[in-house]
């Protein structure tokens, strides 16, 4: 049972009405943030949806004319405050009013110009903010039944303006509200600029290409594949990820010998590079990096028209040449019962010894095998690359609890990459990697041929004892006294 002192629910009911009121009105005094959500609840409570309504109105016009720059020290506030204006109108005027939901949420929608010149975005959250409220405004426009003209309308407008790419998966999520009116007055009004543009709309730039995707977001809502096929100039064909889009299609509908042709007809170009026992399997189609997709379509196609062992023989080389993980499942799938153990235990060794490291240890961690991965990285140690924290962090956690040396050694390559290198921005990470090593050393009985953990940190005491940014991190991480 916990503590009556523990921050929950019913222990803070049990402070009574009057005694939370006067703490909320306390810390709201000093808080912006709260002081706006209390008087959203308070709107919602005396006038019902349509007074919230009208208080996230304000909020929306408030943000729109504001033009100050919001820095990093208020971005996580600024952004947090925006989302709570998204989730009122989805998570509560909605529920009752989706029809004044849906004018807000494109109201919001418009917040997106403004908001991206004032706000850096450079790891995308904001856009996020956007994209999932773009989503939200299909699924509030099926609920709120609006006139299908006037919606037409309005997602032209937006296409118009996708300046930010927020619109690209509109029509597709909106196609269910427009209805068969909405989708011909929003058919028409597309093909009418797309045709009017130099050229009929063949002109490569921008906007058409955005017309083009919509006219065919509404063909695929429809199932018609031909419809999509023809909005595809003539030269984009030969592109294999046009190719690979159409195949695709083609194979869902049953159409897996048109499927085949026209993949074969943008059969991409054998690479002059290409590895040595591999000719014949390039020759048939076997392709590497930007071709994938391709690759992944193409080899649907021939097990579509029965020809499984050349299929087969693809995924087997794909995996061999990139340890494609999909196509070695694909691959898998296909063969009898005992043989694909077999296989897979081939599969495994073949990774262990794979040209690069950082992508074996992807594989393994993407497989997952935490066995494997552990394994790797102590065969092949020397060849850890510190500067690649973004997989070896995620790795190291992921097989710490039963490979806790192999954990350490990731761990210490990003220490040594970060202090190495004098990389202060890093020397919080490095510090908690530090004190992540000292917490499993604990269960390492035998570091064989590695340092200690002694060792090791006695060596970066004697060869960065003098990065006290670091050591200062390293005391706060800890809770020691520095």
């Amino acid at each position: 049972m916990a503590s009556k002192k523990t921050l929950n629910q019913d222990n803070l009911a049990a402070l009574g009405p009057e005694r939370l009121a006067a703490i909320l009105i306390d810390v709201a005094a000093g808080n912006a943030e709260i002081k706006r959500r209390l008087r959203l609840e308070l709107a919602e409570r005396t006038g019902g949806g349509d007074a919230l309504a009208a208080e996230v109105g304000k909020r929306l016009t408030a943000l729109r004319n504001a033009r100050s720059f919001v820095d990093w020290q208020k971005r996580r506030e600024f952004l947090k405050d925006l989302d709570q204006q998204r989730v009122m109108i989805v998570d509560r005027i909605a529920q009752t009013r989706p029809d004044l939901a849906l004018d807000l949420m494109w109201r919001f929608m418009d917040l997106a110009e403004p908001v991206f010149n004032r706000v850096d975005d450079s790891n995308g959250s904001v856009g996020d903010v956007f994209h999932t409220a773009c989503d939200n405004l299909a699924t509030i426009a099926v609920m709120a039944r609006p006139d299908p003209a006037s919606l037409a309308h309005r997602v032209f407008t937006a296409l118009s303006k996708n300046d930010y790419g927020l619109f690209d998966n509109l029509v597709q999520g909106i196609f269910p509200a427009l209805g068969e009116t909405g989708v011909d007055r929003l058919r028409t009004r597309l093909t009418e600029e797309l045709t009017s543009r130099p050229g009929g709309g063949n002109k490569r730039d921008r906007d058409a290409d955005a017309f083009r995707r919509a006219l065919q977001a509404l063909a695929d809502s429809e199932g018609d594949v031909d419809g999509y096929i023809a909005l595809i100039p003539v030269e984009d064909l030969d592109r294999p990820s046009i190719s690979a889009a159409v195949g695709r299609r083609l194979l869902a509908a049953g159409r897996a010998k048109e499927a085949f042709a026209a993949l074969e007809r943008a059969k991409p170009k054998q690479q002059a590079d290409r590895s040595r026992q591999y000719d014949e399997l390039y020759d048939l189609g076997y392709l590497r990096g930007h071709d994938d997709v391709w690759e992944e379509v193409y080899i649907d196609a021939l097990d579509a028209n029965g020809q499984g062992e050349r299929a087969q023989q693809l995924r087997r080389a794909a995996f061999e040449e990139r340890l494609s993980s999909g196509s070695l499942r694909a691959y898998l799938q296909k063969l009898p019962d005992f043989e694909d153990v077999e296989a897979e235990d081939w599969a495994m060794q073949h990774a262990l010894g794979f040209r690069s490291f950082p992508a074996a240890l992807y594989f393994f961690h993407q497989w997952p095998n935490p066995a494997y991965a552990a394994q790797l990285v102590l065969d092949r140690a020397s060849e850890i690359d510190g500067n690649a924290y973004y997989l070896l962090d995620p790795v190291a956690r992921q097989i710490e609890s039963r490979h806790p040396l192999a954990a350490t050694l990731l761990r210490r390559a990003m220490i040594d990459d970060t202090l190495d290198g004098a990389k202060s921005s890093r020397y919080k990470h490095a510090a908690r990697h530090l004190l992540e090593c000292q917490s499993l050393a604990t269960m390492i009985r035998d570091y064989g041929a590695f340092e200690t953990d002694e060792a090791f940190t006695s060596r970066l005491r004697a060869g960065h004892g003098r990065k006290t940014g670091f050591w200062k991190q390293v005391a706060e991480v800890s809770g020691t006294p520095r």
